[in-house]
């Protein structure tokens, strides 16, 4: 007889189908309950889902009810953490994943919780930097699900002890109006199904997204033990299952199989506009305004400002959740995460220019800080109202940040001036150091070269020939010709999945104008006009006659000493239920590319020749898994770098790598979805998941063998380098 540790939770979205506020009344229902049937004996203990953000909600309300919520966990009768939201971990950076864990860690411990098990029962998949994670803050023990494939329940994953959960965390079965007998049969077949990858101790879910526990459950239990002949139920918690297992087998590298479970690989690129955001938010709140704070504090005596960047952090955080970062959620909810970013920008925007205003001294030398750990060279932005002998690049009328960040002074109408906006080439910055600026640091070498059809530096050439793009990497003389691509196919899936239409024709734009719109010494811009013919909308029947024409406008940027190009892509969205790609053709097909992980880099394997019509339709239960890859910053191979701001997933076809610019679908789950035979969700309607109207794309492409330098140039792209006016002494700061 197998002995089964039966744990009793509920899995809390805290936005999803319904908007949070929605769900936070319907988590005071449930919890409420539960606090009742585990002070009232009808419940020996409770698991809350690995996360205290759902908790942290229900005491805003019931607040009255934390004296009795310490005493039960105390007791070990409610078990909480240790992440403040139920996260994804391939589209969240390394460091926002460390600061959910410290944060929920920190409430938990507040609450008397002392043991943690790294509970993800729902991500999409796992990054195999999560072990690095986990034992950051000492916690040796995992739930997963979702990703693991076909391998056994118990298992050694780089030194941390898994548990995959098999059949999932949805087991609803003890809440239906049923007979128990009916009931016990049911849940038979799920329990054999996890049986047959456990040993002689079993771990069993109770529980649902969003759901109660069933009333009468410790009856249900010893019922079921009367029926049962093969298995003995006793209602714990995973932490009793995990003392239990002695024999584990060894696993390693990322989870993203999906042959036995869903990994819905299409949250990837839904709602790229909310990925994009979560890019920007995380840049300016964890690689500048955290460091900046962090130098201020420690090497020049600033106020602390600790406690505003973790209120930032818990803004985005919040964003993080699951069903948040992927999109696939209502219009409304997706609305509010696009506002709780605009607080986080905000906010981390106010604290840098608190931060400068504290290390700045009036009518003192110009200095930058770099905070980045790899030098920088390239060019930097100054804002002033001073006329300045730089390259002036734009001006428009605002107030100046000594009026605005001035708490004894209000800006006023006369305040009210011109700010002109201009551009200092400079070089070999020390990586994290305040560095004065001199002639020594400026860049009096002119390396861009321009014409009609091309813009170049010493490092890479982008020209235009007979109506398509080259590209030549100068360091290594190899030339690519046609490199640049735009095709857009029909996408009939949902939130959750890309939806291909068998036998559909990809749809080519054509390039129609090719301008050299800026130059001078420290960049040279050229435009490019393409034009596509999109069907106005695809159904399972086919894409329709009617087409809208579609515009997109790309600025491609070089500066006079990078060793990347910049692209910067506009168009409005005419058209529904489609996909739009952007492709650079390399040299040879590719087998396998190196991705940015959360703490490393991270190799996938693909078959350059997958065809999606082969797998159409997919059965029932089944999904098939297309030939893209979630990327976090970066990715590489053959020598070629592609670094994005949030576009977040790129497709493996022969010898190109397209990247995602937009993928428009209107529905959280559609049930006929030709890539996965069952639904994933609700088919709520969700008609601004079609990006209609004004969508915008930044990607930059290098050419390099080298990750350091990935590393660096992503750095570069992204921004590193702040602008003061100080007196301070060059300084190099060290690392924690």
């Amino acid at each position: 007889m197998k002995k089964v540790t039966t744990y009793i939770h509920t899995h809390w979205d805290r936005e999803w189908y319904r908007e949070f506020d929605e769900f936070r009344l319907r988590l005071i229902e449930v919890f409420d309950c539960v606090l009742e049937m585990l002070t009232n004996g009808e419940l020996p203990c409770f698991y809350f889902d690995g996360q205290t953000a759902a908790l942290e909600d229900y005491l805003e309300i019931r607040s009255e009810k934390l004296p009795l919520i310490k005493k039960l966990i105390k007791e070990k009768k409610l078990r909480i953490g240790p992440f403040y939201c139920s996260s994804d971990s391939l589209l969240v950076s390394g460091k926002c994943l460390l600061k959910n864990l410290e944060i929920g860690i920190k409430k938990s411990k507040e609450l008397d919780e002392t043991d943690f098990i790294g509970y993800i029962a729902d991500s999409f998949g796992h990054s195999k930097d999560i072990p690095i994670l986990l034992k950051h803050f000492n916690i040796d023990k995992a739930c997963l699900w979702r990703g693991l494939g076909d391998i056994p329940a118990d298992l050694d994953w780089n030194g941390i002890k898994v548990t995959n959960l098999i059949q999932g965390y949805f087991q609803d079965f003890l809440n239906l109006d049923k007979p128990i007998e009916e009931k016990a049969q049911m849940l038979k077949k799920y329990l054999d199904k996890i049986a047959q990858k456990s040993g002689e101790n079993v771990l069993l879910p109770i529980g649902a997204d969003h759901l109660a526990v069933a009333k009468n459950i410790k009856e249900q239990i010893r019922e079921l033990n009367t029926i049962y002949k093969d298995y003995k139920l006793t209602i714990a918690t995973p932490f009793e299952y995990f003392a239990k297992i002695q024999k584990r087998q060894k696993v390693e590298g990322e989870f993203l199989e999906n042959s036995l479970n869903f990994i819905l690989p299409g949250v990837y690129s839904t709602r790229l506009y909310i990925k994009q955001a979560n890019a920007y938010s995380q840049h300016i709140l964890s690689d500048i305004a955290e460091p900046l704070e962090q130098i201020a504090r420690k090497y020049y005596e600033v106020k602390d400002r600790s406690a505003e960047i973790n209120y930032a952090y818990k803004l985005l955080i919040q964003n993080q959740a699951h069903d948040s970062i992927y999109g696939c959620s209502l219009d409304s909810v997706c609305d509010e995460v696009m506002e709780r970013f605009k607080k986080v920008y905000t906010t981390a925007k106010g604290i840098i220019k608190r931060t400068i205003r504290d290390l700045s001294d009036k009518n003192a030398h110009l200095a930058v800080i770099n905070l980045s750990k790899y030098p920088y060279t390239g060019a930097i932005k100054i804002i002033t109202d001073k006329k300045l002998n730089y390259l002036k690049i734009a001006s428009h009328k605002g107030f100046t940040d000594e009026k605005l960040y001035n708490i004894n002074q209000i800006p006023i109408t006369e305040d009210y001036t011109i700010l002109y906006e201009y551009l200092i080439d400079i070089k070999n910055l020390p990586a994290l150091s305040l560095t004065q600026i001199n002639k020594q640091n400026i860049c009096t070498e002119k390396h861009l070269k321009t014409g009609k059809n091309f813009i170049e530096n010493k490092n890479i050439k982008f020209e235009v020939k007979q109506g398509k793009i080259t590209v030549t990497d100068k360091q290594t003389n190899k030339t690519y010709n046609d490199f640049i691509t735009i095709t857009d196919l029909a996408d009939i899936g949902d939130s959750y999945n890309f939806g291909a239409l068998k036998n559909d024709t990809p749809l080519k734009a054509k390039l129609k104008s090719a301008k050299l719109k800026t130059q001078n010494h420290i960049f040279a811009l050229m435009n490019l006009i393409y034009e596509i013919d999109i069907p106005i909308k695809s159904t399972q029947q086919g894409r329709s006659k009617k087409i809208k024409k579609h515009k997109i406008n790309i600025d491609v940027t070089l500066y006079n000493q990078a060793k990347y190009l910049e692209f910067i892509v506009n168009w409005k969205n005419k058209s529904k239920d489609h996909i739009l790609k952007l492709g650079f053709n390399l040299k040879e097909k590719i087998y396998s590319t190196v991705n940015e992980d959360l703490f490393s880099t991270t190799e996938r394997k693909f078959n350059p020749d997958f065809d999606i019509n082969k797998y159409l339709n997919a059965p029932r239960g089944k999904e098939i898994k297309p030939n893209t890859s979630p990327m976090q910053r970066f990715m590489m191979t053959q020598g070629f770098g592609l670094i994005t701001k949030g576009l977040s997933e790129y497709e493996i076809l022969k010898n190109t790598v397209n990247i995602t610019l937009l993928r428009a679908v209107g529905i959280i789950s559609n049930p006929h979805n030709p890539t996965r035979g069952t639904p994933a969700g609700p088919p709520i309607e969700t008609p601004k998941m079609q990006c209609l109207g004004e969508n915008k794309a930044e990607f930059a492409i290098a050419f390099t063998n080298s990750m350091e330098e990935m590393y660096a140039l992503t750095d570069a792209f992204y921004g590193s380098c702040v602008v003061l006016n100080t007196n301070k002494s060059d300084c190099q700061f060290k690392t924690n």
